[in-house]
């Protein structure tokens, strides 16, 4: 089957969220499964074509948008560890002059950009000689992809027998401009809707976690599944990282969690003590991430004299950065990284025994699957991926892998944090918590063969079940 994504990022040369994550593993793992995968993606400023091997074709043409012609070059590359080829739109008004992916401030040339890299799709493919079955688009970026699609499919001989897939990796971001919605158009327009997690597929149906969208989302309930993301457990392996002191492997975790905690603590000016749990956290500083729960929980349990460590990292709202910063400094067991550092994540992974995603609202959410591929049992609330991902040990001790709240509150958040800092005492039912935790198959192997079946249904569906 052949398989193009379109994307506005794509890891490892574009990422500015769980987006790029997800087109730089799904077609591979696709591909490994026999299929003729490629992604088309911008060439933004920020790409390093040195350094990431790319390599300019002999493919350049004109687009004509609102009266203006916009000359376009592409450039190939490879996705790592794959066959997988990655081709780049290259405009430089439109994305070379970009330091960043999404240029924030500036909706219009946002917009412009991406609705020209989508008419760039269907001549690029015309080019390439190359006529996919499924056109997989992502979030409202590239969207008008599968607009598109659905409007030229009835006269257009090339992609007449052409399907698409929406796949909705957060629905608050829409791409409204003026009286255009582009995602709930897409969602209209193409031929199947995945979200990426199948509780998310059902909690966007809801006023709760819509965003707006949940009566389009009902009226296109048929069409609408939920496939969970997985997370490439070759670069997330404790027993190779890069970045850790010390390897470990669920047979060895006692020793090389331990080293790699005392490393973290002496690192980040902790106090070293193989004793007190240590909590960490990754992930923006927003909202949506729970902070506005965690941080007074933290303080509340700081103030009772609890004996927990923190460790934090991330990035985001200037006063979220602020407050991070006073508990930062009016404490001895809180340790803040603002910003942003691979290095400096997967230490916290390696190196706490807890992780803390008390979020608000997790389409998916990878790093509670990062999380327990290292060891270290996930504090989340249950929603979205989090529900489908964590079981909560409390309710079924011989089958948990973590600890669950529902109740978005501090006071709630406090509540389960004590519950595990008390089960953390227990080594033996701990450490078999740990180890079935690091025993679960969060790999894009499933995923892929979900989303295999979901094109399989599309192009032909007599022959797979619903």
């Amino acid at each position: 089957m052949k398989i193009v994504f379109c994307s506005a990022e794509v890891t490892p040369f574009s990422q500015a969220g769980g987006l790029g994550d997800v087109i730089g593993s799904l077609p591979r793992a696709l591909a490994a499964l026999g299929n003729d995968c490629a992604i088309l993606t911008p060439l933004y400023g920020l790409v390093d074509k040195e350094e990431h091997q790319l390599e300019p074709t002999e493919i350049a043409f004109d687009v004509h948008f609102h009266g203006k012609n916009y000359p376009i070059v592409i450039w190939k590359g490879k996705l790592p560890r794959s066959e997988v080829p990655v081709y780049f739109v290259d405009n430089y008004q439109l994305f070379g002059s970009r330091d960043q992916v999404y240029p924030y401030g500036q909706p219009e040339w946002e917009l412009e950009g991406f609705l020209i890299f989508s008419q760039a799709t269907f001549e690029l493919l015309r080019r390439l000689h190359y006529r996919p079955d499924i056109l997989h688009v992502h979030d409202w970026h590239t969207s008008s992809v599968a607009t598109t699609l659905s409007d030229i499919r009835p006269f257009d001989q090339y992609f007449s027998r052409t399907l698409s897939v929406l796949t909705i990796h957060n629905i608050h971001y829409q791409g409204v401009f003026g009286q255009v919605n582009w995602l709930k158009e897409g969602i209209y327009k193409t031929d199947a809707v995945t979200t990426v997690s199948p509780t998310y597929a059902l909690e966007i149906q809801s006023p709760e976690f819509g965003a707006g969208l949940d009566p389009v989302i009902r009226e296109c309930t048929q069409k609408v599944s939920g496939i969970l993301n997985g997370i490439d457990t070759e670069l997330y392996n404790p027993a190779t990282e890069a970045f850790i002191t010390q390897h470990y492997t669920a047979e060895t975790f006692e020793a090389g969690k331990r080293e790699c905690k005392a490393v973290l603590q002496h690192e980040l000016g902790l106090p070293v003590n193989p004793d007190v749990p240590l909590v960490g956290f990754v992930g923006r500083l927003a909202d949506q991430k729970g902070l506005d729960i965690l941080l007074p929980a933290m303080k509340a349990l700081n103030d009772q004299g609890v004996a927990v460590q923190w460790v934090l990292l991330g990035s985001g709202d200037p006063k979220m950065e602020e407050k991070l910063k006073a508990l930062n400094a009016s404490t001895d067991n809180v340790r803040s990284y603002v910003g942003f550092s691979t290095a400096m994540a997967q230490k916290i992974y390696a190196g706490s025994d807890l992780f803390a995603m008390p979020s608000a609202f997790e389409p998916c959410g990878l790093g509670q699957m990062i999380a327990l591929r290292y060891g270290s049992v996930p504090v989340v609330r249950g929603v979205g991926g989090l529900v489908d991902t964590i079981t909560d040990v409390r309710a079924q001790p011989h089958r948990g892998n973590g600890f669950k709240f529902s109740e978005y509150s501090s006071e709630k958040l406090q509540e389960v944090i004590l519950n595990a800092l008390e089960a953390y005492k227990h080594k033996e039912t701990w450490h078999d918590l740990v180890r079935r935790g690091m025993a679960d198959d969060h790999s894009w192997t499933t995923s892929a063969q979900a989303y295999q079946k979901l094109y399989t249904r599309l192009s032909n569906p007599a022959s797979v079940p619903a």
